[in-house]
C-alpha cells in the first residue's frame, strides 16, 4: 500500500475536521427544528402581512431578516402563504380567514 503525500494527509484532516463539526453543528443546534420555526413564523407573518395589513408581498418581505430574506421561499396562494426552508428542508402553510386573520396549518 501506498503511504499518502503530506498534502493528501492535511485534506482528509481538514476534511475530517469539516465533517465532524458539521456534525456537531447540526445536533447542537437543531437544524431541523430550526427550519420548521423559521418557515412557520415566515408564512405566519407574510400572511398577516398581506392579507390583514393589505401590503404587498415586496413591503412584507422587507419586514423579515436578512438570514430568512436569503434562505426561505415564500409561496403566495389562494388566501395562503407557504414557506419552504433553505432547500425545501421543512415548510410551513399559513391559511388566513375574514375575520380571524392567519393560522398555520401544519
Amino acid at each position: 500500500m501506498m503511504a499518502l503525500g503530506r498534502g493528501k494527509r492535511a485534506a482528509l484532516a481538514v476534511l475530517l475536521v469539516l465533517f465532524v463539526g458539521g456534525f456537531f453543528a447540526w445536533r447542537i443546534f437543531d437544524v431541523p427544528s430550526l427550519a420548521f420555526v423559521g418557515s412557520g413564523y415566515t408564512a405566519q407573518q407574510t400572511c398577516a402581512c398581506l392579507f390583514v395589513s393589505r401590503r404587498t408581498l415586496e413591503s412584507c418581505m422587507a419586514d423579515l431578516e436578512p438570514l430568512a430574506r436569503n434562505f426561505i421561499k415564500v409561496e403566495v396562494g389562494d388566501h395562503q402563504v407557504t414557506a419552504h426552508s433553505f432547500l425545501r428542508f421543512k415548510s410551513a402553510t399559513a391559511k388566513y380567514e375574514s375575520g380571524y386573520g392567519c393560522s398555520l396549518q401544519n
